[in-house]
This record gives structure tokens, C-alpha cells and sequence, in this order.
């Protein structure tokens, strides 16, 4: 077995144009030949019974993308959304759950509004250099008022 295997080499400009005329095929013919396939079917039963207008060349291309994820979709076993009840908790365990969230709910509240009354009832607490200087302005405006008189 080979230690270093190599994939895809692609080497100077003739391997990169090599690698685009891949690439420019693999699109052609998975994604734009079959969009030009839908899209003629489309014109002809649009043609023949006059119910829906003509498609172009992007127009087929969308529907057949359309076409091909409703595929995936269907094809699946399972879906992403499901419309069903739960079967795993009896009704009276949904009360039970409901209860407790209304519970849970009503404490955060009561613990909010018990916070918010503790800080709007909380004193001021003044540094020391708050202090110091309205004791200053309690003495300059008293030498203030002996200098006006």
C-alpha cells in the first residue's frame, strides 16, 4: 500500500484547465442538462394546456433543485418537524411540570422585588472625602457670611 497516495495533482496552467473543464462537465451535465430537461417539459404541458407561463433556462434549473430537494425529503424517514403529541409525559405530569414552572417563576419575582426594596431603602454611604469637604463648605460659607456683614 502506498504511504503518500495522491488524489487529485493538479500541475502548471494545462492541469488547471484540465480541473475546469471537469468541473465546467460535472455541472453541465448534474445540474444544467437536467434543469434544460424539466424546464422543456414544463414549456410543453405549459403549451399544450395554457394554465402556466413559459420557463428559461434558470427557471428549469430552480425547478429542478426544487425537484430534487423534495426528493431528499420525501425520501427520508424521518423529518425534521413533526406535528404529534408527546407520548412520553401523561397529562398528569404536564400539570405537574406547568406547576412547578409557575412556582419557579413566582420565587424569581418575589426574589427580584425583595432585591429592588432592599436597594431603594439602602442608605447613602459618603466617603471621607465627602465628608471632609462639606465640613470645608460648612466652614467657608460660615467665614463667607462674617465677611459679607
Amino acid at each position: 500500500m502506498k504511504k503518500k497516495l495522491r488524489v487529485i495533482q493538479i500541475n502548471g496552467f494545462r492541469g488547471l484547465c484540465f480541473a475546469l473543464a471537469v468541473l465546467t462537465c460535472l455541472i453541465a451535465g448534474f445540474v444544467v442538462f437536467p434543469g434544460v430537461v424539466a424546464m422543456a417539459i414544463w414549456n410543453i404541458v405549459a403549451t399544450k394546456t395554457m394554465l402556466f407561463p413559459t420557463l428559461g433556462i434558470p427557471q428549469g434549473v430552480l425547478l429542478w433543485g426544487i425537484m430534487v430537494v423534495s426528493y431528499m425529503i420525501i425520501k427520508k424517514r424521518h423529518f425534521a418537524v413533526s406535528f404529534k403529541t408527546p407520548t412520553e409525559l401523561s397529562d398528569e405530569e404536564l400539570d405537574a411540570v406547568v406547576q412547578r414552572i409557575k412556582s419557579e417563576t413566582a420565587k424569581s419575582m418575589m426574589t427580584d422585588v425583595i432585591a429592588k426594596s432592599r436597594m431603594s431603602n439602602k442608605p447613602v454611604i459618603l466617603d471621607s472625602d465627602d465628608i471632609i469637604s462639606a465640613e470645608e463648605n460648612k466652614e467657608l460659607e460660615t467665614t463667607n457670611k462674617n465677611i459679607d456683614n
